[in-house]
């Protein structure tokens, strides 16, 4: 039918004029009106344009879209399924999931089965429980992405529309009572038809497959795992969100069992009932309807890409291991072992979904926060073991020292949190939202500065054998590191620097990583006092000679990830100097500003002391670099990732970068030895490849 016959009025047909009218436009020009603008333009909805407007497509679908009542009223089938309508259904609504989860919303995806809209009308045991189970998996997911709050909304969609049952009413032990006893009546059934003796006799359940026969026992097997893979799942959400210790070893074992049951489900997808490849366009899947609720969405709806069923199986598939590591959070002895944890999961690549981001953020704000405040004076013991901490120091019991110190813990608590909530988020998103904890940290670092002078005083009264230089500067000075550290370092990962500035980004970096490793040289001395002033020979001296290790472990780290910082200047400079690469000329701006662009949020702290372009451009003379030989640059190169190996080969191995790190720095050393040596020419005037395949922030140099 013509949209002209479904809507009634005299239409006009101004195709022609507008051709003509759009004729006088150049190519790209756009027509501006007062009223109607770039701004308009840029956010008008292109009518009849598929990706755009949402009702395009429903206009080409000449059906009329039924509810669920209208459709059982107009044969729906509600019971009586066989195993393989059964297998096709549950599949289905598997990949409808998926796709809510990897950023669609719930009225695109699962809401378009026609059976979750009422349950007590589906008289099928079998499906009945498959919905129950997805349906309550879906609403312990959306009480998760709601709570962190690390999404976007290009991201997820958690919008709940009217009329929409998430089963948040249905007791769990009711929902996973179906699951299970489906579970146990298909798994007798598969017993009986099983048994040759057996098979040829009728089987009897409340929950059986109607259709099941020995002919399609591996559907009803099929069927079996699809249950076991819905039942985990749920299992997961529900002890997910519990306390106790042993009930988050039941998550872990939920997730680990979902995981096993994918193989198995992966290699009987072919034994559901599909929408075959030749059926018309109007020809819908059982229990589906896609156009069911758009009607429900707002006037410029996202077109949702359904996955496909094998596409959904990879998506779990990669889905529940990052849940499972994200589940490690609360088993972590200490804050720096969680911070840590946080740092690795925003440096994997590909980025972890946000529904495991999510649930990392939830499960680490679960823990007791009435401990926060102990797990922070825990921290900063192992970290510098300030005499305001000693429990033997007799400060440490005054009221105003405890007061003051309720306060510092408190505020340091909330940038923490802060800086969890950014890590959780889209990449990037970090540098904008990273400005506002800078700003926080920069106040604490001078409550910590006033806090160390003012015990300093206080130690002279009450106990002289004690001091207090430093220690809370020294601790917020640690975070602060990592924070700028971040900052930094992650537009490589965004692939936001031009190779032009790799070289004052590298000095940047250098000069941060040198701080850093100073930092935790004046924590090991200030902890090496405090164990000379009364903890000698003690079980607490033993500890703090252990975390003095681990300290002088992270110096060498920081030391070798300089080292690799200034090679790469090396390389930059030799190859400025042979004319491989040279400064660009900025017609509309200048190195200056965007230097200043790059680092202005560096300017919050007075510890360290932000750099200048100033201070850049004494320190390196890039004319003076032309005069220079490229292969004694090249050496110097070779020397300083020889430097690097030789630090980096002194960490323990089982540190997540050091092998990576190490195979750049060899790789590097390879290279430039080569390059210095006149081994390998450079035959053309194109600047190098730096490659970050390895390393994210460290690139391997590949000349052209």
């Amino acid at each position: 039918m013509d949209v002209k016959e479904k809507v009634a009025g005299d239409w006009v047909d101004i195709t022609a004029q507008f051709r003509d009218a759009a004729q006088a436009l150049p190519l790209g020009g756009l027509l501006h009106e007062d009223s109607f603008g770039l701004g308009e333009a840029m956010n008008a909805v292109e009518m009849m344009d598929t990706k755009m407007d949402a009702y395009c497509e429903e206009n080409r679908i000449c059906r009329k879209v039924l509810s669920f009542e209208e459709a059982r009223k107009d044969h729906l089938k509600v019971s009586n399924f066989s195993p393989e309508e059964q297998l096709g259904i549950i599949d289905e609504l598997l990949a409808c999931l998926a796709t809510w989860l990897n950023g669609h919303n719930l009225a695109q995806t699962v809401f378009t089965c026609w059976y979750v809209h009422d349950l007590g009308a589906v008289e099928d045991a079998v499906l009945k429980a498959a919905c129950i189970g997805v349906l309550k998996y879906c609403a312990y997911v959306r009480e998760v992405l709601v709570a962190s709050s690390v999404h976007e909304d290009e991201d997820q969609q958690t919008t709940l529309y009217q009329g929409f049952d998430l089963l948040r009413d249905l007791n769990d032990r009711r929902a996973m009572a179906s699951l299970k006893d489906v579970e146990a009546d298909v798994s007798r059934q598969i017993r009986h038809f099983a048994n040759p003796k057996s098979q040829s006799q009728p089987f009897t359940s409340a929950h059986c497959c109607t259709g099941a026969n020995a002919d399609n026992l591996d559907q009803v097997r099929a069927l079996l795992v699809r249950i076991r893979f819905i039942k985990h799942l749920f299992g997961f959400g529900m002890h997910s969100e519990n306390h106790q210790d042993d009930t988050r070893a039941e998550a872990k074992k939920a997730l680990e069992s979902a995981l096993a049951q994918l193989p198995e489900l992966e290699k009987t997808l072919h034994l559901g009932i599909t929408r075959s490849k030749g059926a018309p366009k109007n020809a819908l899947m059982l229990g589906f309807e896609p156009l069911v609720n758009e009607r429900l969405l707002p006037p410029s709806p996202r077109l949702p890409r359904m996955m496909s069923r094998s596409d959904a199986i990879k998506y779990f598939s990669n889905l529940i291991p990052q849940l499972t590591s994200a589940l490690e959070i609360v088993t972590l002895p200490s804050l720096q072992a969680c911070l840590d944890c946080f740092w690795r999961f925003s440096w994997r690549r590909p980025l972890p979904a946000v529904v495991a981001r999510s649930y990392l953020l939830h499960l680490y704000f679960m823990l007791d926060m009435k401990k926060s405040e102990l797990r922070l004076k825990d921290s900063c013991r192992s970290f510098c073991n300030p005499p305001s901490l000693m429990p033997k120091v007799k400060m440490s019991t005054m009221p105003d020292v405890m007061h003051h110190l309720h306060e510092f813990f408190g505020l340091l608590g909330q940038a923490l949190d802060e800086i969890v909530h950014v890590l959780c988020m889209q990449r990037s998103w970090h540098r904008q939202k990273l400005v506002g904890v800078m700003n926080k940290l920069a106040t604490l670092q001078d409550q910590g500065e006033q806090l160390d002078l003012s015990f300093c005083t206080v130690l002279t009264t009450s106990d002289p054998d004690y001091h207090h230089n430093g220690y809370f500067s020294s601790y917020v000075l640690w975070f602060i590191l990592q924070v700028e550290i971040h900052y930094v370092l992650l537009p490589f990962e965004l692939e936001l620097y031009s190779i032009d500035e790799y070289h004052y980004v590298f000095w940047y970096v250098e000069y941060l990583f040198g701080w850093m490793g100073g930092c935790f040289k004046a924590a090991i001395e200030v902890q090496k006092l405090s164990e000379l002033a009364g903890m000698k020979g003690s079980k607490k001296a033993k500890t703090a000679r252990k975390v003095v290790r681990e300290k002088e472990q992270l110096i060498i780290l920081m030391q070798g990830k300089q080292n690799l910082a200034r090679g790469c200047l090396r390389v930059i400079e030799a190859m400025h100097s042979c004319g491989r690469m040279e400064k660009p000329k900025y017609p509309f701006g200048s190195e200056q500003t965007r230097f200043y662009h790059r680092f202005q949020a560096l300017n919050t702290f007075d510890r360290p002391p932000a750099l200048t372009h100033e201070i850049y451009k004494e320190r390196h003379n890039f004319e003076a670099l032309k005069e220079q030989d490229f292969a004694i640059l090249m050496t110097q190169a070779v020397d300083v990732f020889k430097t690097a190996c030789d630090f980096l080969e002194k960490v323990p191995q089982e540190h997540p970068e050091v092998s990576s790190l190490l195979k750049v720095a060899k790789t590097n050393t390879v290279v430039c030895k080569l390059l210095s040596s006149g081994h390998k020419r450079l035959d053309t005037t194109q600047p190098p490849q730096f490659d970050f395949s390895i390393h994210r922030h460290f690139p391997v140099v590949r000349p052209l």
